[in-house]
């Protein structure tokens, strides 16, 4: 795979790479949640089992794999219980590499993910960089919450302005879901409010 492949596969994933700040933040087009849900192949909730870097003998990128154990597939990914994404960045030996905005993963971590269909090589990506992915969090009371970090992006809004972005405000994992659902028109469900729909344990 060669360089223009290597920025084909990201284009696939549905990002747009429109440049970096001199902070360090990638600037990319911000999507809607009905934009990532139609955008995405597969949306899925799953639980992070291993991840590893390596570079690639081709293009001399290092890329790195996550392995995610699939809890609940909400569209695509039927019948699919393990799934390994990749991503451009990591760390090799003394070789690191780091993209702005790239999701991060920890090996137990709960998640809900957006995922491009499949690049050349095989693997899916997540859709627009951080935006794609959700961490799930456990309040005090025991209650699943969902949790957007946007640390490193720089999002370009449809009306041409940009904004920083850091961690979005916590949402139920029960009515997130449920609003993913309702955007699929999955069982006919009703628009869900958020505010006003009890948080699942």
């Amino acid at each position: 795979m060669n360089r223009a492949s290597v920025f084909a596969s990201v284009a696939f994933a549905g990002i747009a790479l429109l440049g970096a700040s001199l902070a360090g933040a990638t600037t990319v087009q911000k999507f809607t949640m009905k934009e990532l849900t139609a955008k995405s192949d597969a949306i899925v909730m799953a639980k992070v089992v291993d991840q590893s870097s390596r570079q690639d003998a081709t293009n001399k990128e290092i890329y790195t794999y996550i392995t995610i154990s699939v809890t609940e597939s909400v569209k695509g990914a039927k019948g699919e219980k393990s799934i390994t994404i990749r991503q451009l960045g990591g760390t090799v030996g003394n070789l690191i590499s780091v993209v702005p905005g790239m999701p991060t993963f920890k090996t137990g971590e709960e998640v809900v993910l957006f995922l491009s269909p499949k690049d050349q090589a095989g693997y899916p990506w997540v859709m627009g960089l951080q935006q794609g992915k959700y961490s799930i969090v456990t309040d005090d009371a025991g209650l699943k919450h969902v949790r957007n970090d946007l640390d490193g992006l720089r999002m370009l809004s449809p009306n041409g302005s940009v904004n920083e972005s850091k961690v979005s405000s916590d949402q139920p994992l029960g009515a997130f879901l449920d609003g993913i659902k309702t955007d699929l028109n999955i069982d006919g469900k009703a628009k869900v409010d958020p505010s006003n729909t009890t948080p699942i344990r």
